[in-house]
């Protein structure tokens, strides 16, 4: 807790402690603020601090997912759907390694991934109060700006080669954490098996349970040429996990918003999320529609079409949350809650001022700007990497001309190598594939902002969506020869450019940064500054006995494995092998691959193949190792279930589950199936 908290604290008589604590079995821990004390109480077991700190060491994150690291020599587990653009991008006409699967058995086989990293977190410290210092008195519409100005310094100061800093808001800013990291940018796939078994049942399993997907995959990290020499590993468990035993698992939760306000939560449910859904629905088709065009269609829009058919799910299952059952009555009463509390006392009273009222009216304002913003800026170009790596080169090259705490987050010198291994990364662009994708975006925004408004003239001229599309997607940034030319020639030859996706991004990007300007000054800085100040109430109130929201950083969660029941039926905590055949249709998505017919009668059908526990899970901590009181891997997590996505605003101990491969279906697989005995050796070695 920073210091001006700590001195309203000791000036104030504390806020009662009740209420706002988290329930058994809750929460996405810092590793700095993990519970120990109450997981003893409830558990009968905590980890030491030898065991977090090892536990630290050995786990991992991937751009959008969690790993571990598992052998001394670099080896990394995480699923297979965290890899699969990496398996798609390596895949071509003279081998589908999504069909085919994977699989290097020996070391001059493994091959690197492009455009992946991953990265072990080696310390964390507090930098609230130089934060704090940066923004005090700072007028509400410049606060993010100020805010991130700061954090770009810091950053700038602490990173250097292989060592990233990265400056996490926390509690809504009650608190910011410096974290560091060793980073690995040399990634090389490993072992994948074939989609069609990672991802066996397909959009009906997903987020449901009984489950029987083998969604797990191996990559190796690699310094100077060589495997990366990694003694801070975690083993892997191979023997069955049993019913009700305590597990943990570690990983790096995307985003939760447990902590937001009413209002926000309220603008979720009635205007983002519908909105959202709308557009994944069209989204769905039109790519489902290119991928039955023909066998390379479908590989190529394999990845994309199961990322959206996954939000789709998702999203959905968030808003039931929210507009079913006492799912938004829960988010009202607890902020009633701390209002009530910050009421009783004129101090706090005064600091927090009219915080909740600042965001409503934010978000009023986010309303009236929600679709050019999303059109414009936030969701301009999804999955189109044409128009992805062009924004990067002219926005880079823009910024690099402003002294780096005014630049865009994304530009400045601590977090400027994440969009330059984007922009260079080997990953190809398919023409067909980039028109549908660039087509959706235009003819929506066409529809959204209507045909008459200027920023839709601006984007269209005087081409329709249908033939802007067509010619943009010959963007000669598929060459990553020439985008590296660009890249590095900076302004000048960002100007110099006559290619129809660069000069058309410099044409009108003026009007994507307008729209994003007024959101950081009306909804996002107004919110940030009043979000602070409720935080710090609530610091009052629960100190850190709370968890921080969710932030695509490393988090320590714990439970037990464990089923549930689900209108008066159980649902068990395993499936096995047996299961697996039995759900077997001989008809996509619950189709085998040959292997796993013809390795039939050498599998033992009682295997645990997947399991739930009441770990928590959201996007982000796919690939999360499972671990037992050891801190052994017990297997990878990779789903939750339809109760899980309602896990975004509030946990329920008796219904969300986390979905896990068991080491146990990952060994017998790799020696049963694959033949993958030098991988077992290595995953056996002490």
């Amino acid at each position: 807790m920073h210091q001006n908290v700590r001195a309203a604290a000791a000036a104030l008589c504390l806020l009662a402690l009740t209420g706002a604590t988290a329930t058994a079995e809750e929460g996405m821990w810092t590793f700095d603020n993990f519970p120990t004390a109450r997981m003893q109480r409830e558990m009968g077991w905590a980890p030491d601090q030898a065991w977090l700190d090892r536990v630290t060491a050995g786990a991992a994150r991937l751009p959008g997912c969690s790993a571990s690291n598992v052998s001394g020599q670099g080896l990394v587990l995480t699923n297979h759907h965290c890899v699969i653009s990496c398996v798609s991008a390596l895949s071509g006409s003279a081998a589908n390694y999504l069909d085919d699967g994977f699989m290097a058995r020996a070391r001059e086989e493994e091959l690197r991934c492009p455009n992946m990293q991953v990265q072990v977190l080696t310390r964390i410290s507090d930098v609230t109060s130089r934060i704090d210092t940066a923004t005090r008195g700072v007028a509400p519409e410049a606060f993010a700006r100020t805010r991130d100005g700061e954090i770009a310094r810091i950053e700038s100061e602490c990173s250097s080669g292989d060592h990233r800093c990265e400056v996490v808001t926390l509690y809504q800013g009650g608190r910011y954490g410096l974290y560091e990291y060793t980073r690995y940018d040399d990634v090389r796939l490993v072992f994948a098996p074939e989609h069609q078994i990672a991802a066996f049942g397909g959009d009906p399993d997903n987020y449901n349970f009984p489950r029987y997907c083998l969604d797990f995959s191996f990559l190796r990290v690699y310094r100077d040429g060589q495997p990366a020499v990694t003694p801070a590993h975690l083993r892997m468990r191979f023997t069955p996990l049993q019913e009700d035993e305590i597990v943990l698992a570690v990983g790096n939760p995307g985003t939760t918003s447990r902590r937001l306000t009413s209002a926000e939560v309220a603008f979720a449910r009635d205007v983002q999320l519908p909105w959202t859904l709308g557009l994944l629905a069209e989204t769905r088709g039109r790519l489902l529609a290119y991928s039955m065009q023909g066998p390379e269609q479908a590989r190529i829009a394999s990845n994309a079409l199961q990322g959206v058919e996954n939000l789709v799910k998702r999203y959905s299952g968030q808003r039931r949350a929210l507009v079913e059952g006492d799912g938004f009555a829960r988010i009202v009463a607890a902020e009633t809650d701390l209002q009530t509390r910050v009421r009783r006392n004129a101090a706090a009273a005064r600091e927090v001022g009219d915080a909740w009222g600042e965001i409503a009216r934010a978000q009023q304002t986010y309303r009236g700007m929600f679709t050019r913003y999303q059109m414009l800026e936030a969701a301009a170009g999804q999955r189109s990497l044409l128009f992805g790596w062009a924004r990067d080169i002219v926005r880079a090259a823009a910024e690099h001309e402003k002294p780096d705490a005014e630049r865009m987050p994304r530009y400045t010198d601590a977090r400027i190598a994440a969009a330059e291994r984007y922009v260079l990364g080997r990953q190809p662009a398919y023409p067909s594939f980039e028109q549908v994708n660039l087509h959706i975006w235009l003819i929506k925004l066409r529809e959204y902002l209507t045909v008459d408004d200027p920023a839709t003239r601006a984007v269209l001229g005087a081409e329709s969506p249908e033939a802007l599309a067509a010619r943009l997607s010959q963007s000669r940034l598929a060459d990553p020869a020439y985008r590296e030319q660009l890249w590095r020639g900076g302004a000048a030859a960002v100007a110099a450019s006559d290619d129809p996706m660069i000069v058309w991004v410099r044409s009108w990007d003026s009007e994507a940064r307008a729209v994003r300007d007024r959101y950081e000054r009306e909804v996002a800085g107004p919110s940030a500054a009043a979000h602070e100040r409720i935080a710090r109430a609530r610091f009052r109130a629960f100190g850190t006995s709370t968890y921080p929201d969710a932030t695509g950083t490393p988090r320590v969660t714990y439970g037990r494995v464990r089923g549930w029941t689900e209108n008066g039926v159980a649902v068990p905590a395993f499936t096995h092998v047996s299961g697996l055949y039995q759900r077997a249709t001989g008809a996509p998505p619950f189709q085998l691959t040959q292997r796993w017919l013809d390795a039939r009668g050498r599998l033992d059908a009682d295997a645990i193949y997947n399991l739930v526990s009441t770990t928590e899970s959201v996007g982000g901590a796919s690939g999360s190792p499972l671990l037992d009181q050891q801190g052994r891997v017990v297997g990878a997590s990779f789903d939750g279930n339809s109760h899980a996505t309602g896990g975004t605003y509030f946990y329920d101990l008796a219904l969300n589950r986390t979905v896990t491969v068991a080491a146990t279906a990952i060994k017998l697989s790799l020696e049963q199936v694959y033949g993958m005995n030098a991988l077992v050796a290595e995953l056996e070695a002490e």
